[in-house]
């Protein structure tokens, strides 16, 4: 009775065998072992056509998933490792149609990413070495932006890493957190002050601070007297009927910046922005023309105060 059953769980397993379809590109990918390799498809109508897109697919989904490592040069890299491995001709159709697997090894994948991951991960502790102590936040500042660079490859880096890892897990992760988290303070510990004279515009100011604050610089209140660097803003606002459209309203607004290193008593950079708009309401007409005062100041603002700050 025993033997009869263990035959027919033979049978039933070699009918199932023999009516599975091995032209699929899911099963010819299921024989890879998912933890150990990266597998794409692709097809064409030639043998040459089918492995050439399966490369391609697989540049295409790499730079898909971690769009920044395309720019540190590192998918031709990879590329390089993969190869065709399967190309088969789909035998359900009548015309030449071809599928090819191209393969990438995950130990090739983290052969090429580790070196460059530990490469930058020295870069970023020799220069983490050489914050002063005690803390001196312009001095600093300097070796905080040679870092950001380096911090936006790790992440690129890393990013890759994850997305071609089988577990999806970062590179020694702690370490990394600990580069960022610096860098983070020692931006932080810049403080910028913002201070306004004439037209109190929030959405005006609001832009300028946002900017400071994407930098990456601490914003401090003028009262406190703690800042390294003054933002100061004189607005100018007039407003006028249209001689053209009844009911419309102009509003001509423009702000005066200086950038003032306060430590030094000196005025680093001067400019000068200017806007109008027109609307139904005078309010609005103000409110549109100090939002592009407002963003055309905080361009400026930070390209001006980083060219500064990195040279001083």
């Amino acid at each position: 009775m025993k033997k009869m059953i263990m035959m027919c769980a033979a049978a039933f397993l070699l009918s199932a065998c023999a009516g599975m379809n091995k032209n699929t590109v899911n099963y010819q990918m299921s024989k890879y072992d998912s933890a150990k390799y990266y597998v794409v498809a692709g097809e064409g109508m030639s043998k040459n056509e089918a492995a050439q897109n399966a490369l391609t697919n697989m540049q295409r989904e790499m730079v898909q998933n971690a769009p920044a490592a395309a720019d540190q040069g590192v998918v031709l890299d990879l590329i390089a490792n993969a190869d065709v491995e399967k190309v088969w001709r789909d035998a359900d159709v009548s015309a030449k149609h071809y599928y090819a697997l191209a393969v990438l090894p995950r130990e090739k994948a983290r052969k090429v990413l580790m070196p460059l991951l530990d490469q930058t991960d020295a870069k970023l502790a020799g220069l983490s070495a050489q914050f002063s102590a005690p803390a001196q936040p312009l001095a600093d500042l300097k070796i905080a932006f040679k870092m950001q660079p380096l911090i936006s490859r790790r992440a690129a880096l890393d990013d890759m890493y994850q997305f071609l890892d089988a577990g999806q897990q970062a590179y020694e992760a702690e370490k990394f957190s600990a580069y960022k988290d610096v860098l983070k303070e020692k931006m932080a510990a810049v403080l910028v002050a913002v201070e306004v004279e004439g037209v109190e515009s929030e959405v005006m100011v609001t832009y300028v601070v946002d900017a400071l604050n994407q930098m990456g610089l601490g914003v401090a209140d003028t009262a406190n007297g703690s800042e390294a660097v003054l933002v100061k803003i004189i607005t100018e606002v007039d407003g006028y009927d249209s001689q053209k459209v009844q009911g419309l309203v102009w509003c001509s607004s423009g702000a005066s910046v200086s950038l003032v290193d306060v430590a030094r008593g000196v005025t680093f950079s001067r400019f000068n922005v200017h806007e109008r708009a027109g609307t139904s309401r005078a309010a609005d007409s103000q409110r549109q023309s100090m939002q592009s005062v407002g963003e055309q100041a905080a361009r400026q603002i930070t390209a001006r105060l980083e060219a500064y700050l990195k040279t001083k």
